[in-house]
């Protein structure tokens, strides 16, 4: 099979690591065995698509050993299973995100574990479907593990909780009682969400068509209006914002951030005398679930979720195609790598 791999550098006195990344040019389409499963749980997908994540070659996990096939977010076939007990069936269309400890999905097939996948919504296209599971997953526990709001039940329940006239009251109110602020111009479904961004003239009408219902620029958050008035902040780019979020969540909220560069926002803040005590707050990296991405699923069969793809590339233009994920992208969405099968 054809698969992406990386290849140490030919200079050997300054291998590549996280602290020495390596370029694009790393990157080599090499042939390679197909694999097979060789565990309960071990199922063998044909790769149809897969996300290229900016800045993948920063990653300490991508230098844990030689040769490594990048790339987490995929959709495909299921090709093989090891048990017949499986709960997937062999031409079963699934998506899904691989762990770091195993070749990725850059390549025509990769061995998945059945806890990684779930059936693919057949609304979705291949490319679509292998953009959804890394984005969707960190916001699904950014809003629904870690920021403690309730997973609506049934179709009927998220459909509500989506068009939000059943949770209002006469006064206009949230009857959901949680007022959400994500940084970063992000959406999420069925709570009165604001969305923070450098640019209203630029963004305010993207992010009202993703659901928000105020936005608001950073300059403007800094009023007395939005001291202590959110629930739950949800921050996604790190740095002033994020100093500033802990005026702007309440006594008793939640500050979640998944900025990569936060990761020991918590203690550095504390050690300024920034944080509040009555704040839960946390950063968190993506763990991913079956039932993450089952609910997932569920949501964009019944239409209550978007997601975005910017531009597709064949396997052999990954190199391209990683240059311009990384780039300064003029558009909105993923990256993707088709990767095409007879």
């Amino acid at each position: 099979m054809k698969a992406i791999r990386l290849h140490p550098n030919s200079d050997e006195k300054h291998p590549y690591s996280s602290s020495n990344p390596a370029p694009a040019s790393a990157l080599h389409l090499d042939t390679i065995p197909i694999p097979k499963p060789g565990a309960s749980g071990d199922l063998l997908v044909q790769i149809k698509a897969s996300t290229i994540i900016r800045d993948t070659l920063t990653w300490p996990e991508t230098y844990e050993r030689e040769y490594i096939t990048p790339g987490h977010d995929f959709s495909g076939i299921v090709a093989e299973v090891y048990n017949k007990e499986s709960k997937f069936q062999v031409g079963d269309e699934v998506f899904g995100m691989l762990a770091t400890d195993r070749p990725g999905s850059w390549a025509e097939y990769a061995i998945v574990l059945e806890g990684e996948v779930a059936l693919k919504p057949s609304i979705l296209t291949w490319e679509v479907a292998a953009a959804l599971p890394l984005s969707g997953m960190t916001a699904y526990e950014a809003l629904f593990v870690h920021a403690g709001v309730a997973v609506p039940g049934d179709e009927q329940a998220l459909r509500n909780f989506r068009e939000r006239a059943d949770l209002r009251n006469e006064e206009g109110k949230n009857e959901h009682g949680k007022r959400v602020l994500i940084t970063g111009a992000a959406g999420a479904v069925g709570l009165h969400v604001v969305a923070a961004t450098s640019s209203n003239q630029r963004n305010a009408e993207f992010l009202r068509g993703l659901g928000a219902d105020e936005t608001w620029e950073y300059t403007a958050l800094q009023g007395d209006a939005h001291r202590n008035a959110y629930d739950i902040v949800i921050d996604t780019v790190g740095g002033q914002p994020l100093v500033n979020a802990w005026g702007w969540v309440r006594d008793g909220g939640n500050l979640v951030s998944v900025d990569s560069s936060s990761f020991n926002f918590v203690e550095e803040h504390t050690g300024r005398g920034i944080a509040r005590d009555r704040v839960k707050a946390l950063f968190f990296i993506v763990e991913g679930s079956h039932q993450a991405l089952n609910a997932l699923s569920r949501f964009a069969e019944l239409e209550l979720l978007k997601v975005f793809v910017l531009d597709v590339y064949p396997l052999e233009k990954t190199r391209e195609a990683y240059e311009i994920a990384n780039g300064r992208l003029s558009g909105r969405g993923k990256i993707i790598l088709s990767i095409g099968h007879p």
